[in-house]
């Protein structure tokens, strides 16, 4: 049970590995994220902007991750042996998925929650109406820290790359 899983788990790293470095391969996300930086690239709170939902959305991110590893660690321990002494052997089992499962729920639905909260379409409306004259809503200038201001703002410029055949 325990090898295929890994070989899968491995085959599946090699293959997104191998498909995020091929030239000309974008997300969806990275577009739009450097379509808004190049729109708005005269303004630092715009940017700043756009760094705390960047961040926000890798946080969820992260949170989803750490929690499905987790859940899939639980799943997969095997379950130990101790010898107690006079020829009495004590054989504990690992928990079952369906526990895994539980235990992993609700921190996967904090990162799916951070993730729907800082999405690019939230991101976008909150852009719009913040050029369009109105203020940031209090949350949000809460959330902006120094931080967020002070990475560089470099416009994009693709880059054409060309094969080394």
């Amino acid at each position: 049970m325990l090898k295929p899983l890994l070989l899968s788990g491995l085959l599946s790293v090699s293959v997104c590995s191998a498909w995020a470095q091929a030239p000309g391969t974008t997300l969806a996300s990275e577009t739009f994220k450097q379509r808004l930086r190049a729109q708005y690239l005269q303004n630092d709170t715009a940017q700043a902007l756009i760094n705390l939902y960047g961040r926000r959305q890798a946080g969820g991110a992260s949170w989803i991750l750490g929690a499905t590893l987790a859940a899939v660690r639980m799943a997969t321990a095997g379950g130990n042996t101790v010898n107690a002494g006079n020829g009495v052997v004590i054989q504990e089992e690992g928990p079952s998925p369906a526990v895994a499962f539980l235990v992993a729920t609700p921190i996967m639905a904090y990162g799916v929650g951070k993730m729907v909260h800082y999405s690019n379409g939230k991101l976008d409306q909150l852009l719009a109406s913040y050029a369009a004259g109105q203020p940031l809503p209090r949350n949000v200038r809460r959330k902006l820290k120094p931080r967020f201001f002070d990475q560089p703002i470099i416009p994009y410029k693709p880059v054409k790359v060309t094969s080394a055949n």
